[in-house]
This record gives C-alpha cells, sequence and structure tokens, in this order.
C-alpha cells in the first residue's frame, strides 16, 4: 500500500472534505506478485474495509479458480476481505423457533494460506518482525516456502519493493511535492498510466534472463514479458495506440 496526495494534504482539509472521503491522502492497494513483479489488481482510496474487500474481489477476477497464498502487514482490513471473498457461505436451517435466524457465515477453506508479518516498533524504529499465521497450517506454509522460487520465509519485501518503485517514478507518491492530482479521476488516469509504462515498456533487471547457457548476453525483459501475456518489450507508440492498432486487424 502507497499514500498519494489528493487536490491537498489530508490535515489541511475541511470537516466537509474529510467527510465527504475523497481528498487528501489516497491510498493504492496493490495485490502483487513477487515471481513475475506483477501488479495484479489494485484500487485507490482510504484505508477502509470497502476498499479492501473491493481490492481482493478484483484480484480475484484476474486469477485462476487456484487460491492464491498471501501475505501481508497486520491491517485488520485483509482479514476480513480475503475471509469474504475466499471463504464458502454457509447457512443455516429454519428451526421455526422464536427468535431471529442465525445468520450466514462464511466457512474458511482449509486450502486457504494466509500470513501477517507483525513489526513490533519502538520510538518509530522496528526493532522485531515476526509472523502471524491467520489462515491455513504451520506445515502448508513451510511446505509453500520450500517450493517458493523467490523466498523461503514469510515477508513483505517484495511488495515494498514495488512500493518504492512506484514512489521514485510517479511524483504523485513522493513525499515533498508538488505533483498531486485536484481530481480522483485524473489520479486514477495516470496512475493506470504509469502500470501500462511500468508492466509493456519498463525492463526489470531481475527478471532478464540468458539467450541460451553459452551466451553471456542477457534478454531484458518486462513483468508481463515473464508472465507470458506478451513476447517483446513494448514502446511507447505500442501502447498509446494499442486499441486503435487491434481496431485496425494488427495493421502498423
Amino acid at each position: 500500500m502507497r499514500c498519494g496526495v489528493l487536490l491537498k494534504k489530508q490535515k489541511n482539509l475541511t470537516p466537509l472534505e474529510y467527510q465527504e472521503g475523497e481528498c487528501g491522502d489516497a491510498w493504492i492497494w496493490i495485490a502483487f506478485d513477487p515471481i513475475h513483479k506483477v501488479v495484479i489488481a489494485y484500487t485507490v482510496g482510504k484505508r477502509t474495509l470497502s476498499k479492501a474487500k473491493e481490492l481482493l474481489h478484483t484480484l480475484r477476477n484476474c486469477v485462476s479458480e487456484e487460491i492464491p497464498y498471501f501475505t501481508s502487514d497486520e491491517l485488520d482490513y485483509y482479514t476480513c476481505a480475503i475471509a469474504e471473498e475466499y471463504g464458502i457461505e454457509k447457512s443455516f436451517p429454519n428451526t421455526e423457533k422464536r427468535g431471529r435466524p442465525k445468520k450466514p457465515l462464511k466457512e474458511i477453506l482449509s486450502s486457504l494460506v494466509y500470513a501477517q508479518v507483525h513489526k513490533h516498533r519502538e520510538r518509530g524504529r522496528v526493532k522485531k518482525i515476526d509472523t502471524r499465521l491467520l489462515f491455513g497450517t504451520a506445515s502448508q506454509i513451510k511446505g509453500i516456502l520450500l517450493d517458493s522460487v523467490v523466498s523461503n520465509y514469510v515477508n513483505t519485501t517484495f511488495v515494498e519493493r514495488n512500493n518504492r518503485t512506484i514512489r521514485q517514478q510517479n511524483g504523485r507518491f513522493q513525499r515533498k511535492t508538488l505533483q498531486f492530482s485536484k481530481k480522483k479521476a485524473l489520479f486514477s488516469s495516470q496512475l493506470a498510466l504509469f502500470f501500462g509504462y511500468y508492466h509493456f515498456i519498463r525492463p526489470h533487471q531481475s527478471l532478464q534472463i540468458k539467450n541460451n547457457m553459452l551466451s553471456e548476453n542477457w534478454e531484458k525483459r518486462t513483468p508481463f514479458m515473464s508472465a507470458g501475456i506478451v513476447d517483446h518489450i513494448w514502446t511507447f507508440r505500442e501502447l498509446y495506440f494499442y486499441k486503435s492498432y487491434r481496431k485496425r486487424g494488427g495493421e502498423a
């Protein structure tokens, strides 16, 4: 999650603007794939449960039926959102007795694995880091980490590194800047353009591969090349005119 500014800083909001909840801090919620460095889903808004649910719903519509392995920081909204989206609703039969019937509950699947990274701070500095297993078992976590090609311990390092990339290359997320949007639509449009550049055009150093075992030449790849979505590094022209290019049947 990364914070930007919409119209004005949070501390300068009027009571009405604060109540509306559109201006001030604009948090970007991100679901990140650490293997291919792909931002699978994102949404922009305040730190609320509804935004967490929106992110998980968007994520589920973007991935396969297989349930992902989740890690995050200790924000409580993630737990509720994951349970809401990936849990199975269990209803209770009508007993025909007096009183209100039991409300349906979300039953957590045994295949759902979710761990949080908890940071202990003293005077603003991180002194200790441990993990909390919310869904799944310790043996499931151990098996997932043994098979992982990017990390053998529970962490949020990769999404935090991605946050740094967003902050460095998108002025609206820098800490002290005059670059901010006055409207949420413009803020979201600029962010979509940035992610287009990030996924299609910008090569990622950790994703490059050798052309063959005997060659010393490395092939540069973007996140979408690594994920198999495209087969080459795009130009800005390809990104800007993609829709019109498809309508013309692939003509240059």
